[in-house]
């Protein structure tokens, strides 16, 4: 009995946190972290402020949990196992378009992590640790392997990673963020395409580019 009650207890928590951090998401989003104060987050998520501090110390460990449980890019373990094998000409279109509907989707907690890594220098270490290196890892495994087979063009795999991610957010960030589809609206499979193309054309092995050309 008293594991199950444990079992319980820790169910009800998470829970809670879980409930906090959704709140303190769509108070970020409208107001600015630094703007918000707990009780506001307190009171978006249905709960006395004594409660927000059993689960979150102060507003700067509640940013810390939510850009790590509320990550840009979650799936993205998965979405590079799906493409393992397959050679980047294949492999990178897929990558691109899964991952830039997700970034659509989140584009609220886009939002909050734009206005508080451009901010703060340590929120944008925080966001850098927790988030950004993860998912250039990741990336830059899938293109090691390409690079040593001689599919593309051997250079800083992280940094090669940190380009493509770049090029979608900078989509994002225009599209999504800062009115740009009001002034030059692109669909979905538009960004797809550039951002593969562009990418792909720039980290082709001359061999495979040569290939693509005696191919068209």
């Amino acid at each position: 009995m008293p594991r199950v009650a444990a079992a319980r207890r820790e169910q009800y928590a998470a829970g809670r946190r879980d409930q906090i951090l959704e709140a303190a998401l769509r108070v970020f989003a409208d107001k600015g972290f630094a703007e918000t104060t707990m009780d506001e987050v307190a009171a978006d998520a249905g709960l006395a402020k004594g409660s927000l501090y059993v689960y979150f110390p102060t507003k700067e460990d509640l940013l810390r949990k939510l850009l790590s449980r509320f990550t840009l890019l979650p799936e993205l373990p998965q979405l590079m196992d799906s493409i393992r094998e397959m050679p980047p000409r294949k492999g990178i279109p897929k990558l691109v378009t899964q991952i830039w509907r997700r970034f659509r989707e989140r584009r609220e907690l886009a939002r909050v992590v734009v206005r508080e890594i451009h901010s703060n220098a340590e929120r944008a270490r925080i966001f850098n640790e927790e988030v950004g290196l993860r998912a250039y890892r990741l990336l830059a495994d899938y293109l090691a392997v390409w690079m040593k087979r001689g599919d593309l063009k051997r250079a800083d795999p992280i940094a090669t990673a940190q380009c493509l991610f770049g090029m979608l957010w900078f989509f994002l960030l225009s599209q999504e963020l800062m009115s740009g589809k009001e002034t030059h609206p692109l669909s979905d499979q538009a960004v797809g395409k550039v951002v593969s193309q562009m990418f792909l054309a720039g980290a082709a092995a001359p061999a495979q580019l040569s290939a693509r050309k005696r191919g068209r």
